[in-house]
């Protein structure tokens, strides 16, 4: 589709980057995300998020990084002490603590770029969790201010709230489309929609998102029509309707690591459905107010950042079972691949009750153990062969 090579423009090439280069603002950058991208736009400022996928880009994170910690990291500490492209162009950094690695990531990075830590609760249940975070995005509102030089108002909040909230809306438009059956589009197309929306222009992200909606809708009016006729698309169309449906959970796919959605869809499975902070997660929470007074906006804010995420850094984490097994419903898919990156404790621990209450339920699971290299690419050939036989029998 021709709408999809706009979204592999934006997140291969170094267009972005130059556009950045002549914008005369703060540009902001964030990792995860905690980071509240309404305070960022209501002052001005445009967020770019760093988390970075590059295999490369790990032998210069090594230079001040230990060498065993997790690949994102490593990879995205890399990118910004060689400070080329968007890792050069942003002014601040802000960096929430989901885990060890992060928290240590904002000390580190000081010799490079001005860093702000945003402190996370063990837990997101409780009142006293609620307030600390509010407390936490109030402070980083005093700090963009200071950054930005432009105090945020109630008028230009409630117009960040909007604009944000019609991002979301147009993705949701989006991910109900991808619930059809067969597949209109593939997980890595998937993947390239929401990875543009890192650090593309936030109109020009949903105006062509808006777009290649359309040309979904389209193809899908042409394949109803094609399948009241008995023709040679139509069969072709019959033979991917038989390709197994899969849920991808787990640690985040940065470009150009996508290895995984790529072997999967390589094999004959199509990802139709994520549950990734890299995905679906990151587009899908929107603010609903009861009023558009500052205060409320704040905390509606606040609750946007800390109530929906499934990261499992917090304690309790029922939420992200109930989300998986949302999902799949919806998806109508026929198995899960839980992505685990090497030395990443927080998923690794957690899948192994998300791997049990999931073959209670009669879900096929299949767990990926990798990193950012491409040694193991035989190796993981042959789990996922295995597991969509097992699921296709």
């Amino acid at each position: 589709m021709e709408n999809l090579n706009y979204f592999r423009e934006i997140v291969t090439t170094d267009r972005r980057a130059k556009e950045l280069a002549t914008f005369p603002g703060r540009v902001i950058g964030t990792l995860c995300n905690f980071v509240p991208e309404e305070l960022i736009y209501a002052a001005g400022a445009i967020p770019v998020r760093l988390c970075a996928g590059d295999y490369a880009a790990i032998v210069a994170g090594e230079e001040i990084l230990p060498r065993d910690i997790c690949s994102v990291a490593k990879a995205t500490a890399g990118l910004i002490r060689q400070a080329q492209g968007l890792y050069g162009r942003v002014d601040v950094l802000v960096i929430p603590t989901p885990c060890d690695a992060k928290k240590k990531l904002g000390s580190l990075l000081t010799d490079f770029k001005p860093v702000h830590v945003l402190e996370l609760p063990p837990n997101k249940t409780t009142s006293a969790a609620r307030e600390f975070w509010l407390e936490q995005v109030e402070q980083f509102q005093r700090m963009v201010e200071e950054w930005t030089g432009h105090r945020i108002t109630r008028t230009h909040l409630q117009a960040a709230i909007v604009l944000l909230n019609r991002r979301q809306e147009v993705f949701r438009r989006f991910l109900k489309l991808r619930q059809s059956d067969p597949p209109l589009i593939s997980g890595e197309e998937a993947l390239f929609v929401t990875g543009a929306s890192f650090h593309d222009d936030i109109y020009r992200w949903i105006e062509q998102t808006e777009r290649l909606c359309e040309e979904l809708e389209e193809r899908q009016r042409n394949r109803d029509a094609a399948s009241k006729s008995v023709t040679s698309k139509q069969s072709q169309i019959s033979n991917f309707k038989s390709s197994p449906r899969l849920l991808l959970t787990g640690a985040p796919l940065i470009w150009p690591n996508f290895k995984v959605v790529q072997l999967l869809e390589e094999r004959g499975a199509v990802v139709v459905a994520d549950e990734l902070c890299s995905g679906t997660q990151r587009l899908y929470q929107r603010i609903a107010l009861r009023e558009w007074s500052l205060r409320e906006m704040l905390w509606g804010v606040a609750d946007k950042y800390l109530l929906p995420p499934t990261c499992p850094c917090f304690v309790d984490n029922t939420d992200r079972l109930n989300r998986i097994l949302e999902l799949a419903e919806e998806f109508r898919v026929d198995g899960i691949v839980y992505h685990n990156l090497r030395i990443c404790p927080l998923f690794d621990l957690e899948s192994v009750t998300i791997q049990r209450e999931l073959k209670q339920r009669g879900l096929p699971v299949l767990t990926l153990y990798t990193d950012y290299s491409r040694e193991d690419l035989g190796q993981l050939r042959t789990r996922i062969e295995a597991f969509l036989e097992m699921i296709s029998g």
